[in-house]
């Protein structure tokens, strides 16, 4: 590819080359430059490419092109070319904006139904009925609609997409896919677009690939030098102890992303943050699919910094590739965590939570300045999903993830995850992984002296934030957000302005809140770390411990402190 190619060599449909040039799309990303090509001939495609690097328009924008060029014969009829396969509701919806946007100037040729949501299948009959040209929906709705005969494929459809592929099998949607391949006919163009290539992947290939260009992007330079990767071996109480640090002081610039490992600590982590007055919003699988999507929305617009994710996906019992690769001691390891998650899936056995939700992968976070692994994440496939929701679009970011070794293991009621409980087996793993990508985790270690001071506070909020305070938060935030959900359903429609005035992070404060904590006393700040945050105008800044002062020579005398009482005895 060119560094000088552009979009117009493309030789889009007028109107689909307006719409690009309205999204500020330039050059294109090397997954675009090597993809539309070969599927404006007519070429299946197997892509793999890192999150965040354009697959999304990478087979947009072909299908919208056939479309357009096939709606200008006076014969056409209507009826479904396009059918999106996605994992979760959230990329449905990512992805339905997306081609909406490329058919601005379109809007009244050609039509894109999403059939992802939580409307019933019944109330979604009068949409297809209108025979849309591009249906997007998770493999489960589709079948729905096939088996149903609302929607009827086997003459008509020209191009299917399964995007995040890897994330549609570990989601367990293979076998929908297999039943939806028999609905379809017997020749049509095919995308399988992925950031990954396994083994379920291959059979997936040869189910639904006709002599596929297979296209194996690695990162390129740039892109590995725009993430920078920390990480900061702790116990559980230092975690909280440290993210307090980072956000109150704004050691770090800009939105940042924190990823849990379940539900209650999230809640656990945003009723902490709200005895120091920090307003967080948080991310689950418990939220309304219309609250958690216009969460992400507010998020990408910046109304607020500072996001609590849940990442629930990796309990499904999503594995890694290397699993049977390693030693006997990383197994029983492993099985330790395991059964660890299994007890925080019967513990939320009872909650009513949507299946077909995914944070660290299908969610099109933007600007993201830092991920945070509040709690490192279950399986080294899961870390590379999660790292890649920042550094995105030529911008620099930054990961930094806690690890609690099994050297630090300590069993504090307080902020335990369980007895004995560590990080050591998955991290051990990722180490392998970076390594491979001739990338490196920096270790990084705060200063004690400068955070020693914050302890003592630290403690008293952790006390503060029980059980029971988390438990009445968690049924306090559901509640809210259906009544907030059904806003954005019915009133919103009408008046959009309105969602403006429809936040978030308001703070749950069941937990008994301590007015002392809100404000830091000047004498507990760090002297060095705070000034050189402010001071660096760079989006991303991780001033952790302080740099050693160039001392000059030493003054006689000059190092003797003064004794207070000395001069208040000569006055």
């Amino acid at each position: 590819m060119s560094k000088d190619q552009t979009f117009a060599a493309f030789d889009f449909d007028p109107r689909l080359a307006r719409a690009i040039a309205q999204l500020d799309f330039t050059r294109p990303t090397p997954v675009q430059a090597q993809s539309i090509p070969l599927a404006l001939a007519g070429k299946d495609i197997l892509a793999r490419a890192r999150t965040g690097s354009g697959k999304t328009a990478a087979y947009a924008m072909p299908i919208v092109q056939k479309i357009l060029v096939g709606k200008e014969s006076l014969d056409a009829e209507s009826s479904i070319k396009a059918l999106i396969l996605v994992p979760t509701r959230e990329l449905a919806e990512q992805v339905t904006n997306h081609v909406n946007k490329l058919l601005v100037y379109a809007n009244q040729v050609v039509k894109v139904v999403n059939l992802a949501g939580q409307m019933s299948a019944q109330l979604q009959r009068p949409l297809l009925a209108e025979k849309p040209d591009i249906v997007v929906a998770t493999p489960s709705k589709a079948l729905v609609h096939l088996e149903a005969g609302n929607m009827v494929l086997d003459k008509s459809l020209e191009n299917l997409v399964i995007d995040e592929a890897d994330l549609v099998l570990s989601f367990g949607y293979e076998e929908d896919v297999r039943k939806i391949l028999s609905y379809l006919p017997k020749i049509y163009q095919s995308f399988l677009m992925s950031a990954t290539f396994t083994k379920e992947i291959e059979e997936l290939q040869a189910l639904v690939l006709r002599k596929p260009a297979i296209l194996a992007l690695e990162d390129t330079k740039e892109e590995t030098d725009s993430l920078t990767q920390y990480v900061v071996k702790c116990t559980e109480f230092e975690k909280f102890l440290f993210a307090f640090v980072i956000i109150k002081l704004k050691l770090i610039k800009g939105k940042i992303l924190l990823f849990v490992n379940d539900i209650d600590r999230c809640y656990k982590l945003k009723l902490f943050l709200e005895q120091f007055s920090i307003k967080a919003c948080v991310l689950n699988s418990e939220l309304p699919l219309n609250s958690r999507y216009h969460i992400v929305e507010e998020f990408n617009r910046g109304i607020y910094d500072y996001l609590i994710a849940t990442d629930e996906s990796e309990l499904k019992g999503e594995q890694d590739s290397d699993d049977e690769a390693e030693d006997d001691d990383e197994e029983v390891e492993e099985k330790e965590v395991t059964e660890e998650d299994k007890k925080v899936q019967k513990k939320d056995k009872k909650v009513q939570r949507d299946k077909e939700y995914g944070v660290s992968r299908g969610v099109d976070f933007q600007g993201v300045a830092a991920v945070i692994n509040f709690d490192f994440p279950t399986s080294a496939k899961a870390y590379t999903h999660r790292i890649g929701r920042t550094a995105r679009g030529g911008q620099r970011g930054m990961s930094l993830s806690f690890v609690v070794t099994k050297d630090l293991v300590e069993d504090k009621k307080e902020v335990s995850r369980g007895k004995g409980y560590s990080d050591e087996a998955i991290f051990k793993r990722v180490l392998k992984q970076q390594e491979e990508k001739n990338t490196e985790l920096k270790p990084y270690s705060f200063e004690k002296k400068n955070v020693a001071g914050f302890k003592y506070r630290v403690e008293d909020a952790l006390k503060a934030v029980n059980k029971v305070a988390i438990k009445e938060a968690r049924i306090k935030e559901i509640k809210r957000e259906i009544m907030n959900s059904e806003k954005l359903k019915a009133h919103f429609e009408d008046k959009p302005k309105d969602l403006d005035f429809l936040r978030h992070d308001h703070a749950l404060q069941p937990a008994r809140v301590q007015e002392h904590l809100k404000h830091i006393p000047s004498y507990l700040m760090p002297r060095i770390a705070v000034p050189t945050a402010m001071a660096n105008t760079e989006p991303i800044n991780v001033p952790f411990k302080s740099e050693k002062r160039k001392r000059g020579p030493a003054k006689k005398g000059g190092n003797k402190r003064k004794d207070p009482l000395k001069i208040i005895r000569r006055r």
